[in-house]
């Protein structure tokens, strides 16, 4: 025999020995080998991660698009009815308001319909009033708003106008003096005036203090009193013939329209100016915005209220969340350590 064919035998030998002695592979090395060669398969088209890759963005850009789409509807679209009427109502009133009283002619309409409603300063000289008519009787109101400055001036202020009312023969109606607060208040003080001093009454009632607005308003009691006049002189013949009780249903009817024309002359006789003191200074109107600022204000309205409704979403959704993320971390856990076992026992 040889020595190669020796060195043969003897190596098939010690391959035969080492594999009789090689430890049995555990069954799940084993299927984990196979598993780990086994051709992978395709992985699932929708998983969480990409399902929230593509949502967070599309909802973003919803939000976005719904804005812009609400900013530009009130953009091309017309202001509304209701702002309309708001900028109506700030803007400024008007200087002249006639208000005729029927029958009257068109000079004396003019002349005794007037109404004033201008806003100065303190430093500038007070509005003329309508001058009431010399010839006719009339029903005068005349209103004054100013501005003074804290609760001594208002009273300061009202003391000076009851002085000047009695001061031109006129008499006090109400006063209404009010201070809810350290330094701020109001007074609302109407007064009965002779109709032939009013003018000077509101010329020294509106240097007082700053004039915030003045209204006159005039009204004719001419017609109504010649009416009375007549009726009166008509019963008056009917009396001179009537006798006994029908005698006595007439003069109670002259008393009654007597009394009635002396209210009216009374009426003529003395107008009735409303002085309204405060110290709250008027707040200025904000400027009408342009479409482009009404655009953008509706906009970022739409935008803050989804980021609310997230935020309220995301609030109630917490608990569950947090749920998720702890199962999802201790799933990851559970099998790196069931992955660790096996290795050691391999």
């Amino acid at each position: 025999m040889s020595p190669e064919t020796t060195i043969d035998e003897r190596f098939d030998e010690i391959v035969s020995a080492l594999r009789a002695e090689m430890p049995p592979t555990p069954a799940a090395l084993h299927a984990r080998v196979v598993a780990a060669t086994a051709t992978p398969s395709a992985p699932p088209r929708f998983t969480a991660r990409r399902i929230l890759r593509f949502a967070v963005p599309a909802v973003a850009g919803l939000s976005v698009a719904v804005a812009l789409v609400v900013g530009l509807d009130t953009a091309i679209r017309p202001p509304s009815q209701e702002n309309t009427a708001l900028a109506r109502d700030s803007a400024p009133a008007p200087e002249t308001l006639v208000t005729p009283a029927s029958g009257e002619s068109g000079a004396a309409q003019d002349r005794a319909a007037r109404t004033l409603a201008p806003t100065q300063s303190k430093s500038q000289s007070a509005p003329a009033a309508p001058a009431p008519s010399g010839s006719r009787a009339q029903d005068y109101n005349a209103t004054i708003v100013l501005l003074v400055d804290g609760t001594e001036e208002l009273s300061g202020t009202t003391q000076r106008a009851l002085r000047t009312t009695r001061r031109l023969g006129g008499y006090l109606v109400s006063v209404n003096y009010t201070t809810p607060e350290p330094g701020a208040g109001t007074a609302a003080v109407r007064v009965r005036i002779p109709v032939s001093r009013v003018q000077a009454a509101i010329v020294e009632f509106s240097e007082l203090g700053r004039i915030l607005s003045q209204n006159t308003q005039i009204s004719d009691l001419q017609q109504p009193l010649d009416e009375v006049t007549r009726r009166i002189r008509r019963l008056e013949r009917n009396t001179a013939r009537a006798r006994g009780a029908e005698r006595e249903r007439l003069l109670a009817q002259i008393a009654s329209l007597r009394r009635e024309r002396t209210e009216i002359n009374r009426r003529a006789a003395f107008a009735t100016v409303s002085l309204d003191l405060t110290t709250h200074a008027p707040v200025e109107p904000a400027p009408a915005q342009g479409r482009l600022g009404r655009a953008l204000d509706d906009a970022v309205g739409i935008l803050l209220a989804e980021l609310v409704i997230a935020a309220y979403v995301l609030i109630v959704a917490s608990p569950f969340l947090v749920l998720l993320v702890a199962a999802f971390v201790g799933s990851r856990a559970y099998r790196h350590h069931a992955d660790q076992r096996l290795l050691e026992q391999a």
